[in-house]
């Protein structure tokens, strides 16, 4: 493998190449086929892309060659991020204008890297973010540290979308086309008016603790509405549409680099299937710095709305990256590949 990463100001959440979903179920625990992801995958999706975008984290870029056999390729379609594989990657971008100086130079503008892939076997896969996203520093913050890691007590962060929304589309080795919109502008965007907080259109927050963000910091996710659809050829359908946000006192992120804990709630509008879950991270490790996604430490999920009202999911993570074990409201489990950071 001959890796060429970009790695600079806020890389790992923009830079996820992947499918929409490696598991699927037309409601929360029912295990029918369908494509829209559980409540705590999305939950993960957008806490893990909050805390990498602003930590200093880079992301494990790893998909598998596409197999042979039919079962196979359906499972390379599905998930195109696994274990790591003979191939040459090329990414460029990932670039933030103007070079950083404080909060004097506000607003920022954040170009996500893009990215491709091309496997021994010839087969290629490409991602890239309509971008850009906006920066805006709070008037704590230094005028040395771009990455929020180093930034001094009280130092806030707040990424915006552009109007609309920002775009990742995925091109994959069986011509399917993957996109998926993260627009920061989600008040009214949930079908749920009794969600507390309500969505609005505040952006995503980061804040540096009393010592520091090296130390600890709080991450706020105001009203995200992340929406995706697949394609192929003239056929388009609509898998993702949900509206997510931090709970009571956004989420708490303590220690650094390959000591991250991640504790507090997300809710998550499920827009399609119209039900509300709320998911619980309690000591959730992301000790890897070269993964996005946790890698110890599970989240419960517990619906409020839908027809598995009262009923929990739980996901697992395990030490490999983005690999994870989804037990279901019924009971039953599944292992599951996390490949959104939101």
């Amino acid at each position: 493998m001959n890796p060429s990463r970009a790695l600079s100001f806020l890389p790992c959440g923009f830079l996820a190449l992947g499918a929409m979903a490696c598991s699927s179920a037309s409601s929360p625990g029912s295990g029918s086929a369908a494509s829209s992801p559980s409540g705590s995958e999305v939950a993960v999706s957008a806490v893990s892309g909050a805390l990498n975008n602003t930590s200093g984290s880079a992301l494990a870029w790893s998909p598998p060659a596409p197999k042979s056999s039919t079962a196979e390729r359906v499972l390379a379609f599905l998930n195109p991020i696994s274990t790591a594989y003979a191939a040459d990657w090329s990414c460029s971008g990932d670039t933030l204008a103007p070079t950083f100086s404080g909060p004097g130079a506000n607003p920022y503008s954040f170009t996500p890297a893009s990215c491709s892939v091309t496997w021994e076997n010839g087969k290629t896969d490409s991602a890239q973010w309509s971008g850009p996203f906006t920066l805006n520093y709070g008037g704590s913050c230094d005028s040395t540290h771009a990455l929020m890691e180093l930034q001094a007590a009280g130092c806030e962060l707040t990424r915006t979308s552009a109007t609309g929304g920002d775009t990742r589309t995925i091109t994959g080795p069986d011509g399917y086309v993957r996109a998926v919109v993260h627009d920061t502008n989600g008040a009214g965007t949930g079908w749920d008016p009794s969600v507390s907080p309500a969505p609005n259109d505040d952006g995503v927050e980061t804040t540096c603790g009393s010592g520091g963000c090296s130390s600890s910091r709080t991450l706020v996710i105001n009203g995200s509405h992340l929406t995706g659809t697949v394609a192929l050829d003239s056929d388009r359908v609509k898998i993702w549409d949900h509206t997510v946000v931090t709970g009571s006192g956004g989420i708490t992120v303590t220690g650094a680099g390959a000591s991250r804990v991640v504790s507090g709630t997300v809710i998550v509008e499920h827009n399609l299937l119209q039900y509300t879950s709320t998911t619980t991270f309690v000591s959730v490790g992301y000790s890897e710095p070269l993964c996005c996604f946790p890698t110890t430490g599970s989240v419960t999920t517990t619906f409020s709305k839908g027809p598995d009202v009262g009923k929990t999911e739980t996901l697992t993570f395990s030490s490999v990256c983005g690999e994870s074990t989804l037990t279901r409201a019924d009971g039953t489990s599944e292992a599951l590949t996390l490949e959104h950071c939101l």
